[in-house]
């Protein structure tokens, strides 16, 4: 009895063990498929922007050098002023706005352009807060409009930001120039 215990449990051992590898040869499987189209997609992008580069369509979307954008280099977003873009790699190279000894390499994921959205009353934003270069939460008390004594001159954009309540309770309005303000920005890894 104990010698067929033995050849069922080895029976059901090396079963197992066939049944592991097959398993194993079956994700390999899966994993070099999906390898293939990885590569084949790739290899077709690459000759779709050649295509374009050649007929003039293509453009690189971004912000050129000079140009002002938001960016989060740490944890905050702030002012910086575009220096390069390496298209390649998808980074910029920004200097801080409030310190031009300070450069900082980021990601596209973490540069906005300012381009002084449409916004409505109600609507979640970032703002430079005044005498600052740090954008910080707001929510847009009025809409954007032009000031009535330059009527060529910066649109302005009325903001709340948040936890800016002084000793009285009360949140105060600020005026931010529209080009500003913007969107929330969504963040890599960030929950939709």
């Amino acid at each position: 009895e104990v010698e067929t215990a033995r050849e069922t449990l080895a029976s059901k051992r090396q079963r197992a063990h066939q049944m592991a590898g097959e398993k194993v040869q079956i994700s390999e499987q899966a994993y070099n498929l999906a390898e293939n189209y990885i590569n084949k997609l790739d290899l077709e992008l690459g000759k779709f922007e050649e295509h374009l580069r050649t007929s003039g369509e293509f453009s690189a979307s971004g912000a050129s050098p000079g140009d002002q954008v938001a960016a989060k280099p740490d944890e905050e977003w702030i002012l910086a002023r575009v220096q390069e873009y390496d298209i390649n790699s998808g980074f910029y190279t920004l200097l801080d706005e409030d310190d031009q000894n300070k450069t900082y390499s980021v990601s596209e994921s973490f540069v906005v352009m300012l381009e002084g959205a449409r916004l409505t009353r109600g609507e979640e934003v970032y703002a430079i807060y005044p005498d600052t270069t740090s954008f910080y939460p707001a929510v847009v008390t009025s809409a954007p409009r032009r000031s009535a004594s330059a009527a060529n001159g910066p649109v302005f954009c009325t903001v709340q930001f948040h936890d800016d309540a002084d000793e009285t309770g009360n949140n105060p309005d600020r005026q931010i120039a529209l080009q500003y303000v913007i969107r929330p920005p969504e963040e890599p890894g960030q929950d939709t």
